[in-house]
């Protein structure tokens, strides 16, 4: 099913979709983020079995260390809650738990949220790792997970950029959040640039001007234009040159507005994407196939200096490369 091609372009030349314009679901979309999977798997298995590897990752690891997020005080925002329990989620949080359990000095109980969490949960059992399993949930349908206005922060680092449709995930986080709560994004600028569009590398995040922007080639959202009248989107970008994205709440969001009414497809969508690519014979091939092309690449990679691999993928992405 094709998208609708009711856009706008902005004197930049770039394209805009109009924020009252509901999106159809996107198949094509749908079956590029299936096709994904294998890397991303790969990628995190690799890491886990290179024991020089895994080590580096844990060093860096924030779980049961005092929680500390650039751009925002979150110690003070939940001091201020007047909750004892709030509901504190981290979307897409993979498999390096770079967002705390502990704020304000107070051990919280996160929820650790990702579409991937089968095959996380079996390489941290593989590994036998005292990390909290994580829970399955899909940030395009993050309504369907958590009772509406029942959110008090929700936390996505690197991976807003991964999903099938990230605007649709700010949607989804707003209608989970009550009014106040904060959806907090901290992301590399522009990693489909960098990662040449492959696996779940499909959208950039970048801050131009203050303002917080989702892009890729085929279109350009200006988020805080997209959230008007629900949200105040604050953008920065932190000295090591990270994109960072405070998503406070402001206004409840109607039952019948476009964000809701879509969120519906995204579930349905996605399930009947999954039951036709995996019928097919040749999608079921190539995704075993490019499984076991992405385990070994990865492991290959993970043996190398980080230098070489950015200059590999500087070659991947078409970009010059002094090798």
């Amino acid at each position: 099913m094709k998208e609708t091609q009711n856009l706008q372009t902005s004197a930049d030349g770039k394209v805009f979709r109009n924020k009252e314009q509901a999106q159809s679901f996107d198949f094509a979309l749908s079956r590029r983020w299936i096709s994904g999977i294998p890397y991303e798997v790969a990628f995190w298995r690799s890491y886990y079995r290179n024991p020089k590897a895994r080590k580096s990752l844990m060093s860096w690891s924030q779980y049961g260390k005092e929680c500390k997020l650039d751009h925002f005080d979150v110690a003070s925002f939940i001091k201020g809650v007047k909750n004892d329990n709030p509901v504190i989620v981290d979307v897409g949080c993979a498999l390096s738990y770079m967002f705390s359990n502990i704020i304000g000095g107070k051990e919280y109980n996160v929820v650790y949220l990702d579409p991937l969490a089968p095959y996380y949960n079996r390489i941290l059992e593989d590994y036998s790792l005292p990390y909290p399993r994580i829970a399955f949930g899909m940030g395009e349908t993050l309504r369907l997970h958590f009772k509406n206005d029942s959110v008090t922060l929700m936390h996505i680092r690197n991976a807003l950029d991964h999903s099938i449709r990230p605007i649709m995930v700010i949607w989804q986080a707003l209608m989970c959040l009550h009014v106040g709560g904060v959806l907090y994004l901290n992301h590399k600028p522009n990693e489909a640039e960098h990662e040449a569009y492959v696996g779940f590398h499909q959208y950039n995040i970048d801050c131009r001007e203050g303002r917080l922007i989702i892009w890729n080639k085929e279109e350009c959202v200006d988020v805080g234009e997209e959230l008007s009248g629900y949200a105040e989107v604050k953008a920065s970008i932190t000295e090591s040159g990270r994109i960072v994205g405070v998503v406070t709440k402001t206004a409840e969001i109607p039952a019948d507005h476009a964000a809701v009414m879509e969120s519906g497809q995204y579930a349905s969508g996605m399930l009947e994407t999954l039951m036709t690519y995996f019928h097919s014979s040749f999608n079921s091939a190539g995704y075993q196939s490019r499984r076991l092309a992405f385990t070994l690449g990865h492991g290959f990679m993970r043996l190398l200096p980080g230098g070489i691999v950015k200059k590999i993928k500087q070659v991947i992405s078409g970009k010059k490369a002094n090798l």
